[in-house]
């Protein structure tokens, strides 16, 4: 197994948008991928990456994806990422799950994997392994989600930023808030209201919520929000920056905090040149919560959903291969072996498994 993987932190957006196929142009795409000997092959696109899941050579992959968009290959080169073997089915489990995005239990993320899965399903491009490698991915994903709304957190990054942005307040602080996204946006919201001294500021029309510290403003006043807004958050995935540095210059300067919540870029990256001012983005909020290893971590706990789901399907891939063998096997060695293989097979690893049918293959040789 092998992904082509390519995202907006790689690969420049107009590249990016050349990649990006329609539903008839990536059916037509995956029939040129099954006819130069890539077995099984699911295509994704989505506002921020690109991504080619398949089994064969994946440079093959490559020439044709070169082919059939018109973009230059040593451009292309230049910006994949190409995961082979595990490396590839945990890329897909951490997609899948929101976690290579730090959105974990996205149903917008585990949505879009799944469109693609059924739209290569349903058009013939899967064989025997994707299936079970894609329906592994997508309940993986549906653990991490239910874990996500057990621990009360919600299911994207935003449970990362209540850190960042209490860091920042020392008594009473206002809030700005771009974006519409109730579900994810008030639930950070209702964090703030329940238990800091803040006023809030948003552009979302439905709050859910009738306490006289919500106020809701016009988008097109944002920047007079953000006048008063001692932290300002944006999460609008708008095609134009919602604020720039050369429309905050002309505020006041006093110590903010902007977080950016979007990919592509809701914020100016000159806004953390302004005076006073600090600027977080998607791939800072990345970069600190895994270089802050804290024990026992919601993010402890949901790669090790996606471990044990990989090391599942593991093992019972390398099960199926080999039943074939088990009745020559059992035909040799009375006592019930077979009820031993599957007790084993339950209680060990990937690995164990492995060797254990290493030492059976040579048994049954000798």
């Amino acid at each position: 197994m092998f992904v082509i993987s390519l995202n907006y932190r790689t690969v420049p957006e107009a590249l990016l948008k050349k990649l990006t196929m329609s539903d008839k142009d990536a059916v037509e795409f995956m029939k040129h991928l099954r006819k130069n000997k890539i077995s099984e092959c699911v295509y994704m696109a989505a506002d921020n990456r690109v991504e080619i899941y398949g089994r064969g050579d994946y440079r093959t992959a490559v020439r044709l994806l070169v082919k059939d968009t018109a973009v230059e290959e040593s451009l292309l080169c230049d910006h994949l990422l190409i995961y082979l073997g595990e490396e590839a089915l945990w890329h897909l489990l951490s997609v899948t799950s929101g976690l290579e995005w730090m959105r974990p239990g996205d149903d917008e993320v585990m949505g879009q994997v799944k469109r693609a899965y059924f739209l290569a399903q349903s058009s013939g491009f899967l064989g025997e392994e994707f299936p079970q490698i894609f329906q592994t991915a997508i309940a993986a994903a549906r653990k991490v989600k239910a874990a996500v709304l057990s621990s009360g957190m919600s299911g994207s990054i935003l449970s990362l930023v209540m850190e960042y942005c209490r860091r920042s307040m020392s008594g009473h602080t206002n809030i700005l808030i771009l974006g519409e996204d109730e579900r994810k946006l008030g639930n950070l919201q209702r964090a703030f209201l329940s238990g800091d001294d803040c006023d809030i500021m948003t552009t979302m029309e439905e709050t859910g919520s009738r306490d006289g510290r919500i106020h809701i403003i016009e988008y097109e006043h944002r920047y007079l929000a953000a006048v008063e807004a001692d932290i300002v958050i944006s999460a609008t995935n708008r095609p134009q920056y919602t604020l720039t540095a050369r429309h905050l210059e002309a505020l006041t300067p006093k110590k903010r905090l902007f977080i950016d919540l979007s990919t592509p870029r809701d914020l100016d990256d000159a806004i953390a040149d302004l005076p006073r001012t600090t600027l977080l983005t998607m791939e800072d909020l990345e970069k600190n919560a895994k270089e802050e290893k804290v024990e026992a971590s919601p993010m402890d706990l949901w790669q090790g959903i996606l471990e044990e789901a990989m090391d599942d399907y593991l093992k019972e891939n390398l099960f199926q291969k080999f039943m074939p063998r088990m009745e020559r096997l059992t035909s040799r060695h009375t006592g019930g072996i077979d009820h031993f293989i599957f007790d084993y097979k339950e209680e060990a690893s990937a690995k164990e498994l492995q060797a254990l049918i290493d030492v059976l293959d040579r048994m049954g040789q000798s």
